[in-house]
């Protein structure tokens, strides 16, 4: 007679709530943001998927899965959101809490006119495309993760950066050569 030793429990375990909620807040108020356009815009529709999260922890199969899962619910409900409410605006002053250094005195106008110029480009990417990017760049999520978060296939993500970085660059260029 064969016995099996049984499966760590706690290995398996879905992850409570409040871990849930320290660990990835920053994060999706960060992708929230940029894909809404306003911090008021992006709080809603971060404590709207801290809610749905709550509310279905239950059917979370697979713990190693929680963040894609978490991004998942965060994409949707901002494009939800911002379909429903129509702010697709550029997001302004991304990078106001920089900490001071060394540099020049035009260094921090100059990085504020980078910051509004790349702000301004990756508005103007339409929603999807965006939200890719901001997860691939910002939140550090891998095509898997990506793919999982946004409910496509990897090469849907593959493809979705590679347009998005074509249109960025475009975009960019044309910005960078009228300053």
């Amino acid at each position: 007679m064969a016995y099996s030793i049984p499966a760590d429990p706690a290995a398996n375990a879905v992850p409570d709530f409040d871990t849930l909620f320290e660990q990835y807040q920053t994060e999706a108020l960060r992708a929230a943001y940029l894909i809404c356009g306003n911090r008021a815009d992006a709080e809603d529709v971060v404590q709207e998927t801290f809610l749905k999260c709550y509310q279905s922890l239950g059917q979370l199969k697979d713990p190693t899965c929680a963040k894609a899962w978490l991004f998942r619910i965060l994409t949707r409900t901002a494009w939800q959101f911002c379909a429903k409410h129509k702010k697709e605006m550029p997001v302004e002053a991304l990078y106001d809490d920089q900490a001071p250094t060394d540099e020049d005195a035009s260094a921090p106008l100059l990085r504020t006119d980078r910051a509004q110029t790349l702000q301004k480009a990756l508005a103007s990417l339409d929603a999807k495309h965006r939200t890719t990017v901001i997860l691939y760049y910002y939140n550090d999520l891998s095509i898997k993760e990506i793919a999982r978060a946004t409910g496509c296939f990897e090469g849907t993500v593959k493809s979705r950066l590679y347009h998005a970085r074509q249109q960025l660059k475009s975009s960019l260029e044309v910005d960078f050569d009228e300053i």
